[in-house]
């Protein structure tokens, strides 16, 4: 057995020691209820005991049983060498706006194009490692899966590179709208369904989806979601796509995704029109375009990027000048959900130490449930 030094000991899964903010509040519970006790007691008497800490030494027994056993589920172990802090794998899932109103260039670029750059520079400087999944949809109108979650790096790259300005306007219905309910509805159901197909290899109504701690959606976005409350029955459909997108993160909360959106845009917004500048009228878009965009303004709405990263758990982040950037975001979001592993380097000698904490919570708990009188 080594010698137990302080400097040699580490934590297998030293994520799991958060749980001892649980075994602190218990401790100050126990202690607060034993001073109300000791303050509210009737006044000795003649022949009366009063016992010092009596049946609150059961509680204040548990106070040191908790922490021992949470220590040993986070592993304990000495080693006298070097450790190494290994990052496990996550799985992300690029959800980029194609609607029109990320054509705009009132950032310097193109709001599209600095959601392509982000996303290649994810993949280019280290933030998405080796044996990482993504996957990347883009979506306006409708949803469109660019490509399901991969491994292949490369792939990623080639598809991340696609995404850019259309060359024409004309033709496609896809940049005409914002389908963000629907978006994340078709986000769970992809996921669901390669989950189940690695779980079963097959479908199955029985099949239930599990959260998963290394999952998270990143969103490119001007937030602009909600923008035809002048149309005709506009409002109710404002008011049944809030009510659906609702839903849907409530869905992706249960499975533990959570959603970190990255604004692009600025507050002061541009008009619609101007999209049209860098296009030929009548050859790369129909002219009867101009007349229904004018008066229409898209700015930046930071208000319902941040819902749908409040709803599920994730946070929010802003480029509104092209020269800024959300790399730093992007790797502190994805990191947050890699699973910490901690080992010896090389493989030299280590001694478990979570069996000793065990018994030592036993003996304690044994010698709580024995109250005596002093």
């Amino acid at each position: 057995m080594l010698l137990l030094n302080w400097q040699n000991l580490h934590f297998a899964e030293p994520e799991k020691l958060q749980l001892l903010y649980v075994a602190a509040a218990l401790f100050f519970i126990s202690l607060i209820s034993w001073l109300i006790k000791l303050f509210l007691r009737p006044k000795r008497t003649h022949g009366s005991r009063y016992p010092f800490l009596g049946t609150m030494k059961f509680w204040f027994s548990l106070s040191v049983v908790l922490p021992l056993c949470i220590l040993a589920y986070a592993r304990p172990f000495l080693a006298e060498k070097r450790v190494v802090f290994t990052r496990g794998n996550a799985e992300i899932v690029f959800i980029v706006d194609y609607s029109a109103s990320m054509f705009l260039k009132d950032t310097g670029w193109a709001r599209i194009d600095i959601a392509a750059r982000e996303i290649m520079k994810s993949l280019s400087g280290g933030v998405i490692k080796e044996g990482d999944r993504a996957a990347i949809l883009i979506f306006g109108k409708m949803v469109s899966p660019r490509l399901f979650l991969t491994k292949d790096l490369s792939m990623l790259a080639t598809e991340a590179d696609k995404i850019g300005r259309p060359t024409i306007l004309s033709g496609n219905d896809l940049f005409w709208g914002t389908a963000i309910a629907t978006t994340f509805k078709r986000v769970r159901e992809i996921m669901d369904r390669q989950d189940m197909f690695v779980e079963l290899h097959k479908e199955s109504k029985d099949w239930r989806p599990k959260p998963k701690h290394n999952r998270l959606v990143i969103i490119f976005s001007d937030g602009d979601f909600f923008n035809y409350g002048n149309e005709e029955g506009g409002k109710e459909r404002v008011e049944s796509e809030k009510k659906n997108l609702g839903m849907e993160l409530q869905e992706l909360k249960k499975r533990n995704i959570p959603i970190y959106s990255v604004g692009i845009g600025t507050r002061s917004g541009k008009k619609l029109t101007d999209i049209l500048k860098d296009y030929k009228k009548g050859v790369e878009y129909d002219p009867v375009l101009e007349e229904e965009l004018r008066g229409q303004v898209s700015r930046l709405n930071l208000s319902n990027l941040d819902y749908l990263a409040n709803a599920t758990g994730g946070k929010s982040f802003s480029v509104e000048d092209f020269r800024s950037d959300a790399g730093g975001f992007i790797r502190a979001s994805i990191d947050r959900h890699r699973s910490v592993f901690v080992e010896p380097i090389p493989r030299e000698e280590k001694e478990e130490l979570w069996p000793y904490f065990l018994l030592g919570a036993l003996a304690v708990f044994i010698a709580g449930t024995e109250i005596t009188k002093f």
